[in-house]
């Protein structure tokens, strides 16, 4: 089943032995695939650590999509990304619930034992919604959403010459690099979610790039690899204050003990949000000094 969409992406113009992009999203296709077969073999839900790897292969996949970038029209690139969005979609209800919990939890550990029994009730409303999207399946049929990636890909992606990751890699790093410098002179929120998501690119990009091993990309990763993860986790504190904001307009804000809970977690989430603007910052100057992309040959 697994060869037939490698069977569609080689039809195309270009082959897989001149074009490093897409062998390298064959690769992350195939282990898609792969845990699609254990799931339909098993016949049970995914778990968490699957549903996390299935999303995480979609973002590989956006980021090489837009290492073409130079060499195709933003509507091809978008009409890929739309194919490969509908899957990181479907799971993104049980994943999203399992993050938020843990930053909940994790946010509860920063501080001291004595306030738990005031958060008490808002970790118990978190579990309860974690556990109940957790028990609902994916609306989509996973193997024929993978083949239709495969075969917009194929008919979408038509480079006007042939692509490699220097270019592409180049792009990316500008992207994230102006919203880096923008996020930190004007301190809005949402552009430091625009960087996360060029940082995550440039991040995947650059680990499944030719250049990923040698000495002197090696650190440099590890340092962006970093800066991605305080990203994501500013990202998920951000998701869980605008949550948390929505319970208190909503009808269980009348159940005191929740909403004190919840006004309290809001007030530890501004100290540790401008604590991670401040490290994020700390990285923007460090890794984006350079004008053009350090990673090449």
């Amino acid at each position: 089943m697994a060869g037939d969409w490698v069977t569609i992406l080689c039809m195309s113009k270009y082959s897989a032995k001149q074009d490093a992009i897409l062998r390298a999203g064959q690769k992350i296709l195939a282990r898609s695939f792969d845990l699609a077969e254990q799931n339909s073999a098993t016949n049970q839900q995914f778990t968490p650590e699957q549903i996390h790897q299935l999303r995480v292969n979609t973002k590989k996949l956006r980021a090489l999509v837009q290492l073409y970038r130079p060499y195709c029209g933003k509507n091809a690139i978008k009409s890929v990304e739309q194919k490969i969005k509908r899957v990181a979609d479907a799971f993104s209800g049980a994943r999203d619930a399992h993050v938020m919990y843990a930053t909940l939890c994790a946010l509860v550990e920063v501080y001291s034992a004595e306030e738990l029994h005031n958060v008490k009730p808002l970790l118990q409303y978190y579990a309860g919604k974690h556990q109940n999207i957790h028990s609902a399946p994916p609306a989509l049929d996973l193997h024929k959403a993978l083949h239709t990636i495969a075969e917009t890909w194929q008919k979408k992606i038509r480079p006007k010459r042939q692509p490699d990751f220097e270019q592409g890699l180049e792009h990316s790093y500008q992207k994230a690099r102006k919203l880096a410098f923008d996020a930190e002179s004007l301190d809005e929120d949402e552009l430091y979610h625009q960087c996360r998501k060029w940082v995550k690119y440039y991040l995947y990009q650059v680990q499944l790039s030719p250049y990923k091993k040698t000495p002197i990309v090696k650190p440099y990763v590890t340092e962006i690899k970093a800066l991605a993860e305080l990203l994501g986790q500013f990202h998920d504190r951000c998701e869980l204050e605008r949550a948390l904001n929505k319970l208190l307009n909503k009808k269980t804000s009348h159940i005191q003990e929740l909403e004190s809970a919840a006004t309290l977690m809001l007030s530890w989430l501004v100290e540790q949000k401008r604590a991670d603007k401040e490290r994020c910052q700390h990285y923007f100057q460090q890794l984006f000094s350079q004008t053009h992309n350090p990673v090449s040959h």
